[in-house]
């Protein structure tokens, strides 16, 4: 994003700067009133055109980019979704181990009190 800042940047600055000598040209140019704001006025929409060419272009390149973060976006959402599922099911696995482990630890138990207590 910062090259795309730095390129808009330094665009508009080549589009300032060109509109600038442009008018000081022109007033320093010997040619009659009517004649230089002519020139003036044609200069004006060269650079409407320039300006709206760069603004599309800028435009285009957002829209790009705003396409390619929501495709990011999605493939790690469909990732968190899959680490999620997998996640629940190595949970319920481990409950399930941990339920089996405590029911043969208390029949142990029930076995052994039964033995030494006698009941």
């Amino acid at each position: 994003m910062s090259k795309l800042n730095n390129a808009t940047k330094l665009l508009a600055g080549l589009a300032i700067g060109t509109a600038i000598g442009a008018v000081v040209g022109l007033l320093y140019a010997p040619e009659s009133g009517a004649e230089t704001r002519k020139k003036l006025r044609k200069e004006a929409d060269k650079l409407k055109k320039e300006l709206d060419k760069y603004a599309n272009d800028f435009s285009e390149k957002a829209k790009k980019s705003k396409k390619e973060l929501e495709a990011k976006l999605e493939e790690i959402k469909y990732k968190l979704a899959e680490q999620k599922d997998e996640f629940i099911a190595k949970a319920k696995e481990s409950g399930k181990e941990l339920k089996s482990k405590a029911d043969k630890a208390k029949d142990e138990l029930k076995d052994e009190f039964e033995e030494n207590v006698g009941v």
